[in-house]
């Protein structure tokens, strides 16, 4: 399941002409180094006009593969913040379509409302509470389900998405409102808090959420 959303994922931010940055310090991080339990491969892609998209692919010894996708609207245009997680362990499945308006009442969202329409009768997944839930467009979908059914719901959300993208307009009040919801993200906590303390430390935590999940031009 994850190979199949990380090839949709790559081939339809080539066809939106990303721009994938060269391979860096983040790109290829274990732990622990000398007896690797979690490989992290992290890709970075710039979008002119739009911002910056993330995945993070990560394996671990113990048969669970995840990918985030963190798609960072860092030059103002008006669509949610999207951060996509898939996760697949044995016979348990799940993909939270996450999208956070960080405040902004006039995004670009009726592509993304008809996903939610589309998918909506999924199963609920039964997560961990988090302050942040509170903080997601109702139109997100936390849904687990069969491989078939979570990989046409991310490949539909993120074209969807992307289709979004082209419409919206430029809006110079929303950056400092999601460096903001960034710094609350970064304050009080989100679900790969604890692994990229684990894997960075503190500090190297902070840094590679404003650097690599949610760069803005501060």
């Amino acid at each position: 399941m994850i190979a199949s959303i990380l090839k949709e994922t790559k081939e339809l931010l080539a066809r939106s002409g990303a721009v994938k940055r060269p391979e860096d310090q983040y790109s290829h991080m274990r732990y622990l180094k000398w007896l690797p339990i979690m490989r992290f491969d992290v890709e970075r892609y710039d979008l002119e006009g739009y911002g910056t998209v993330m995945s993070m692919h990560t394996t671990t010894k113990m048969g669970m593969e995840l990918l985030t996708l963190s798609f960072m609207p860092g030059e103002g245009l008006a669509v949610p913040y999207l951060l996509m997680d898939s996760m697949s362990m044995k016979s348990k499945k799940c993909v939270f379509v996450e999208y956070y308006g960080c405040g902004n009442d006039h995004l670009e969202e009726k592509k993304l409302r008809e996903v939610w329409e589309q998918y909506r009768e999924l199963p609920d997944y039964a997560e961990k509470p988090g302050w942040y839930i509170a903080e997601r467009e109702p139109y997100s979908l936390i849904k687990s389900g069969t491989e078939e059914q979570l990989c046409d719901m991310a490949a539909d959300s993120l074209k969807a998405y992307l289709l979004a993208v082209e419409s919206a307009t430029r809006d110079p009040e929303y950056p400092p409102q999601l460096k903001k919801f960034r710094e609350r993200m970064i304050r009080d906590g989100n679900p790969s808090s604890k692994t990229l303390k684990m894997l960075l430390k503190k500090e190297g935590a902070d840094r590679f959420m404003r650097e690599v999940v949610m760069p803005l031009k501060d």
